[in-house]
């Protein structure tokens, strides 16, 4: 196989590297006839954290150059699938101060800092500006670092003191991460630019799903925060990231329900796929949820026992129990009623017990049998209904509907579903085949957490613009000739 190859996939540990050092010493440095790049440099862009330290301790050159004149902390910020802090971390105890910025004329100069800054790898950042980093090198377009920071975090992250100082200031408030948080909701995405705005904050949210669960409840956000401070420095998932930090937590904010189909689920590997999914949306949603919450599982034509407020482990081990079995036709809209929406809805609004907003995801790979055609969408009306009735926004109850393998009549379901006007601002349908969209990302972690979260905010956004869109919003469904108008109640 080669030392090259086997710094790509991380099998460059202990004997391995023993025996390669053993036939030729000065391997460790040798580069790549087909990359150009060392075996150290390899393993650290596929992200092996593991073979890069012990590489170094056996004598790999943090700032040998590849055949294109790149050194490895260069590359791994620039090109790193994973693990890049904990990498750069490792490269910069041994790395010689004059190389940090080593750059070439075919990066147009940019120095690693400024790949961590376009990257907005906040922790990366930290660790090259405690290194010595220069904040004053300018790229080719004479730009330095914090000229090309996309926002205000990543200036932060370039000056560790000031940073600090900053944080200390934002935890003296807990409450005002949420406020951040809704405000950036409300805005459709755009963050909050001025104190102007938050300190009329009250005005925004008082129509706001979230404010009437989580006002009142300022443990629960401490602990959300709390959480959600951590995701933001851990660098193996993009969840943490500036981008998607507060869709992060905007989705966290609901209680995540799993529905999942079972008796067609058999072909093509539908089930395994449904399952795989499923462990990994329940496994994104309790990064910043706090301890005494979890994610509810259910099943079309199963029963799954002891699933209300599941971790993340216990998730999986749930869907592990859980087998493809025969259970008749697909009532998708009456069990949608009697599996979810009274136990975790209705029955709640009647004893004021509704703690928190839903988030239900819904996998199928049919249409609806044994039921009226429009039984899952008059469900989902239903619910709206329920909600105002009971002084709750409709949008507490929100939906992702999203098809498992290529049946036309399931897809087919699912356009009729993504057009209905009645439920449009609550819902979003997936465009692509779920299992397609996963099979693409797979391989890659930090896509598929990126792919996920957007789809599960997807509603939730949603949600926002047609809130703010208010009176004259057009739903997909307009024609040139006769427009459907309305906002969220």
């Amino acid at each position: 196989m080669g030392i090259h190859e086997d710094a790509r996939q991380g099998k460059l540990v202990g004997d391995t590297i023993t025996r390669y050092l053993r036939d030729v010493p000065g391997i460790l440095n040798q580069l790549d006839p087909s990359t150009g790049r060392s075996p150290l440099a390899s393993a650290a862009v596929a992200g092996h954290a593991d073979s890069v330290e012990q590489l170094l301790k056996r004598g790999a050159k943090p700032d040998a150059l590849s055949r294109d004149g790149e050194n490895t902390l260069l590359l791994t910020v620039r090109d790193g699938i994973r693990n890049r802090s904990r990498i750069v971390q490792l490269l910069l105890i041994q790395m010689p101060k004059d190389a940090i910025d080593a750059t070439t004329s075919a990066n147009d100069n940019k120095t690693p800092l400024m790949y961590a800054v376009l990257r907005s790898d906040l922790q990366t950042i930290r660790l090259l500006a405690t290194a010595g980093a220069s904040l004053t090198a300018t790229d080719s377009e004479g730009r330095t670092a914090k000229d090309i920071a996309p926002n205000k975090l990543v200036q932060l992250a370039l000056d560790p003191k000031l940073e600090k100082e900053a944080r200390a200031v934002q935890t003296a408030n807990v409450g005002s991460i949420l406020n951040t948080i809704l405000a950036w909701e409300i805005n459709a995405g755009e963050t909050p630019s001025n104190i102007e705005f938050l300190d009329n904050l009250d005005q925004y949210i008082q129509d706001s799903p979230y404010e009437r669960f989580f006002k009142d409840d300022p443990t629960y956000i401490q602990e959300l925060a709390k959480n959600a401070t951590e995701l933001q420095r851990d660098t193996s998932t993009p969840l943490g990231q500036p981008d998607l930090l507060p869709k992060t937590i905007l989705v966290t904010l609901h209680q995540q329900v799993i529905y999942c189909g079972t008796s067609s689920m058999k072909r093509e590997g539908r089930w395994q796929s449904q399952a795989e999914l499923a462990k990994k949306i329940a496994a994104i949603t309790t990064r910043v949820l706090p301890a005494r919450d979890g994610v509810a599982l259910r099943f079309i034509n199963q029963e799954a026992p002891n699933s209300e407020r599941l971790s993340a482990s216990e998730f999986a081990r749930a869907m592990d129990g859980m087998s493809w079995q025969y259970r008749g036709d697909t009532a998708i809209g009456t069990y949608l009623r009697s599996k979810i929406l009274e136990p975790l809805v209705y029955r709640p609004l009647q004893q004021s017990t509704l703690a928190r907003p839903l988030l239900i995801s819904i996998i199928t790979d049919g249409m609806p049998s044994q039921e009226k055609a429009d039984a899952f969408v008059e469900a989902i009306k239903e619910c709206g209904d329920k909600l105002t009735q009971a002084g709750y926004p409709r949008a507490s109850v929100k939906f992702v509907l999203s098809q498992i393998g290529n049946g036309k009549a399931a897809a087919a379901f699912l356009q009729a579903v993504g057009e209905d006007k009645d439920i449009y601002d609550v819902i979003f349908v997936t465009t692509d085949r779920f299992d397609d969209k996963f099979a693409t990302f797979k391989a890659n972690e930090w896509d598929l957490d990126r792919w996920l979260i957007e789809t599960l905010y997807a509603p939730i956004k949603r949600y926002a613009e047609v809130k703010g869109a208010g009176p004259g919003v057009c739903y997909p469904v307009c024609t040139a000739t006769n427009q459907t108008t309305g906002a969220a109640a």
